[in-house]
């Protein structure tokens, strides 16, 4: 009982920092992305400002919402006894679905994870708000978003793979 009460004694003195790396993490992916985006505007010779990337990247960002919700959905009405490789491999309208996980390699998770309806829905919305700063047409401007922002994608779901080979997660 007191090794009990003093993991949650330091998890409550200690639990803001949970908040900090959120927080964190969501900074650096927002600068990523929008650095990615920025490059890529200087290559194609486009004159477009950080902040207007940035307000795009960010309003982008509530497509992760969706999966979020639809998670809580899932495990709070419809799945509610489930385990924890349930709600860790819960991955809605992706390609891991397809698949039987229990058969696969773990270095393969990630990458069928991550190719998903969302990532589609997320770079059809990146491409609305590149259409509006650079002030081209929709055609345009998803000709534009995909090859820059999927490259960011595929440099991400590499580099993570690697990871996970190397550190054998």
């Amino acid at each position: 009982m007191d090794r009990i009460s003093e993991i949650l004694s330091f998890r409550k003195k200690w639990g803001f920092v949970n908040y900090i790396i959120v927080l964190v993490t969501m900074a650096v992916k927002l600068i990523l992305v929008c650095s990615w985006i920025l490059c890529g505007t200087i290559i194609a010779g486009y004159k477009v400002k950080l902040a207007s990337i940035f307000k795009i990247v960010l309003l982008a960002e509530f497509v992760w919402l969706l999966p979020s919700i639809i998670l809580i959905f899932w495990f709070g009405l419809i799945n509610t006894t489930y385990t924890l490789n349930d709600v860790q491999y819960f991955a809605p309208l992706s390609l891991l679905n397809l698949f039987d996980k229990a058969h696969l390699d773990s270095w393969l998770i990630f990458p069928l994870k991550s190719l998903n309806l969302f990532e589609v829905i997320y770079i059809l919305v990146l491409a609305l708000g590149i259409k509006k700063i650079m002030k081209k047409d929709y055609d345009s401007a998803l000709k534009f978003t995909l090859p820059v922002y999927g490259s960011a994608l595929v440099v991400w779901i590499l580099f993570v793979t690697f990871l996970s080979i190397n550190l054998g997660t």
